[in-house]
């Protein structure tokens, strides 16, 4: 059943896509709010079509650490799903994103126009102050920005490092509430996986970061705290919904990371 369930999903998932594309591409041009109403009515689509179709919804925990205004995300990569979860549950959500998205035909213009901040990681330097100069904008007019510091979607399992870049915007903006966001997608919907089974996602708010912290402090504090409690969300989503134990993967040290990775964002 979970089998034909996921096929349903995917066939309409595709195909109602494509046809939102194209029915709605012409309203980008009337600025970015209209850009983020289409983004956000895609993704309330995408989470009902999961809803009726593989059962599978929502569980938002620590709302009460989501502050008002402004703010920084720094969360959890492990599916496409929290790209859409976040469109639905913030007014004003800003990505920080790869910039090779934008050159997606038709969807790389709903990213272009509705306020993202893409990233041209083979930059070098010159990406971080871009990033620094696209959050800073975004923040002014109010969005939440949200950032994934692994850089990629990551398995359910898995220990990456993650990117500098997050610690820059740490220091960047030492007045504006960073928020870590652990999550178990990657559970029920794995990266580039046919199978998406029924069950509730959690995303989990944590306490924001403390300001004043070394780099050395921050990156080990934010990255524990973020692996830790996604560690225990796989766990219980395991125990919940009989799901799948996620395979244990190697892990890749920080000094690897930082010899080989952009010193970047995400």
């Amino acid at each position: 059943m979970s089998t034909i369930r996921a096929l349903i999903f995917n066939i309409l998932f595709f195909g109602g896509t494509a046809v939102e594309c194209l029915v709605l591409w012409p309203f980008l041009f009337f600025g970015p709010k209209f850009a983020q109403k289409t983004g956000r009515f895609w993704c309330m689509w995408v989470q009902w079509l999961l809803k009726i179709t593989v059962k599978l919804e929502p569980r938002i925990v620590g709302g009460q650490y989501l502050p008002d205004g402004p703010c920084i995300l720094v969360s959890k990569h492990q599916s496409a799903w929290e790209t859409l979860t976040f469109h639905t549950l913030l007014h004003d959500p800003a990505y920080i994103l790869k910039k090779e998205l934008i050159d997606i035909p038709v969807f790389g213009l709903f990213l272009k126009y509705s306020g993202q901040i893409p990233v041209d990681r083979s930059a070098g330097g010159s990406a971080l102050k871009d990033m620094i100069k696209g959050v800073d904008s975004g923040l002014k007019r109010g969005a939440r920005v949200v950032i994934f510091p692994e850089g990629t979607r990551t398995p359910p399992g898995s220990d990456r490092p993650y990117h500098p870049g997050v610690y820059a915007l740490y220091r960047a903006f030492p007045d504006v509430p960073m928020i870590p966001v652990a999550l178990n997608s990657g559970m029920f919907w794995g990266r580039a996986k046919f199978m998406k089974y029924s069950g509730k996602v959690t995303l989990e708010y944590l306490p924001p970061m403390e300001p004043g912290l070394d780099r050395k402090t921050f990156m080990r504090e934010i990255k524990s705290r973020i692996d830790d409690r996604t560690r225990e969300l796989e766990k219980i989503a395991q125990i919940e919904f009989d799901l799948p134990a996620p395979p244990p993967t190697p892990g890749i040290t920080d000094t690897d990371a930082d010899a080989n990775a952009p010193q970047t964002t995400t």
